[in-house]
């Protein structure tokens, strides 16, 4: 495990507090406990913001919890077993400590093709604090349907013990699958104004995704969630301004390592995408 002065040099240098660097690094590690573990469930595929940042874009925002999808039938059994298998693999390999706590497990969803599971995790990382563990935050489901291509991405771990992560794969979302499930939240399905659904549909925008492979699959991932493209109320989400707006400076500032992109601007980006969406 790296130092805490390494934690601390890396905060100052991105500017963020180094809570969110001791998350950052254990999370990779987690990653990699799994990966070295995971022979009995490569049905599951890395997706959501923390892939962005782990497996895509390394000076990315910065997340806080792992999201996959399952592509075959997993017992509660197995997911609680390879957690476990996962956690003692990097306890033998000098990594974070996540055996602080017993882990937390809960089963959302036991219907047979929608099933979903959720498991916190409690560690201590390389960052010395006297209150209580900090918590990996993990879901599994598969009440979602992959319509693009995988993708193997190596892990991203700008880190001194990098070292322990050459040639490391995971199998992710592509970018494409990625921001169609980021508009379907902004768009009906996420109760809740989330700022990081427009940051990462501005970012993958300005990348330059195949915008075109987006929308021919968007009517689907709409219709997996009981949604549909018609029912897009961009009056409704103008009037959310407000709410993604405080979500923006209270949950999503604290994470961004260049502070140069402005609410407004990506605000703006996706109120001007779902409107091509609906006109198409």
């Amino acid at each position: 495990m790296i130092s805490e002065a390494e934690v601390r040099r890396i905060a100052a240098a991105t500017k963020v507090d180094p809570m969110v660097i001791d998350l950052d690094y254990s999370l990779g590690w987690f990653l990699l406990g799994m990966r070295k573990t995971s022979a009995p469930l490569r049905g599951l595929i890395f997706k959501a913001g923390t892939c962005l940042r782990k497996c895509y874009f390394p000076d990315y925002r910065f997340s806080e919890d792992l999201d996959f999808t399952a592509t075959k039938h997993l017992l509660p059994t197995e997911i609680e077993d390879w957690i476990t298998k996962s956690v003692d693999w990097i306890s033998d390999h000098d990594g974070p400590d996540f055996h602080v706590q017993p882990i937390h497990f809960k089963v959302v969803d036991d219907e047979y093709g929608s099933e979903s599971y959720q498991a916190r995790i409690y560690y201590r990382g390389p960052l010395r604090w006297g209150g209580s563990p900090r918590t990996v935050k993990l879901d599994v489901t598969r009440a979602e349907k992959i319509l693009l291509q995988v993708n193997e991405k190596q892990i991203i771990h700008p880190y001194s013990d990098q070292v322990s992560f050459d040639d490391i794969d995971l199998a992710c979302y592509c970018l494409e699958e990625v921001i169609a499930e980021k508009i379907r939240a902004v768009g009906g399905q996420r109760r809740f104004a989330v700022s990081r659904d427009l940051y990462d549909i501005y970012n993958l925008v300005s990348f330059g995704i195949n915008i075109n492979a987006v929308k021919q699959i968007l009517p689907e991932k709409f219709e997996i969630r009981g949604l549909s493209l018609e029912g897009i109320d961009i009056k409704n989400i103008e009037q959310r301004r407000s709410e993604f707006e405080r979500d923006w400076e209270r949950r999503l500032n604290y994470l961004v390592i260049s502070k140069g992109l402005d609410f407004e601007k990506a605000w703006q980006c996706v109120l001007q995408l779902l409107d091509d969406i609906k006109k198409q």
